[in-house]
């Protein structure tokens, strides 16, 4: 059966340094300055009511990864996205990213979570940015760890991402839509930077138009 025209999609690229060898993405943050490892996702939510009712905010994720010691543009078989996993404290929230690709006949499997604490301040800009990850080898996170680093959504990614939400619902109701998720995603930045990036997506058509 063909699936229904998905409530959200939107399209999300990270980058950052990733060390082979490292077990500690801080670490493997520093050594790994030479080495970025960059994922360029499509999340797509289908039912944004069964997302929302979910507790742990799965969606479907969709793709492509390039690690220079490993390959370039190479495909994600298969994609995880959790908004908010529970943790033993109420305060604080894991946004969680699971990535399996193959590269030179070996399985690789890329576990990334970002931590949001409870907390006001700028502390809410680091902890919605940085995807704190580790490389295994196999097909899940059961696999060893083979590398591990830091990638990070700067602050034109974030305006592209915001940019590019797209719901299939009309009108009103598909803005609707689109904030809704922005305030789940990006909390108290939602506020701040979703008209920033409005505002620059209708300056960059002027501008073409004006060309």
């Amino acid at each position: 059966m063909t699936r229904p025209a998905p409530d959200l999609t939107f399209r999300e690229t990270m980058s950052g340094p990733l060390a082979l060898g490292s077990t500690n993405p801080e670490a493997g943050a520093h050594e790994g300055r030479s080495t970025p490892f960059t994922m360029h996702c499509t999340i797509t939510i289908d039912d944004m009511d069964d997302f929302v009712r979910d507790a742990s905010h799965a969606a479907r994720l969709v793709a492509h990864v390039q690690y220079p010691p490993l390959g370039d543009d190479l495909p994600v078989r298969d994609g995880s996205f959790n908004l908010f996993k529970s943790t033993d404290d109420p305060g604080t929230k894991i946004m969680s990213y699971g990535l399996r690709f193959q590269a030179h006949d070996q399985d690789y499997y890329l576990e990334g979570t970002k931590t949001l604490h409870d907390d006001a301040g700028p502390d809410l800009w680091r902890d919605t940015t940085r995807l704190y990850c580790q490389l295994h080898e196999g097909t899940d996170a059961r696999g060893r760890v083979v590398g591990a680093g830091i990638l990070v959504l700067g602050m034109r990614e974030l305006l592209r991402l915001v940019t590019s939400m797209r719901s299939s619902r009309e009108g009103t109701e598909g803005l609707e839509q689109v904030a809704r998720f922005g305030k789940l995603f990006l909390g108290a930045l939602w506020d701040l930077y979703a008209p920033r990036a409005r505002s620059e997506a209708e300056g960059e058509v002027t501008h073409g138009h004006e060309r």
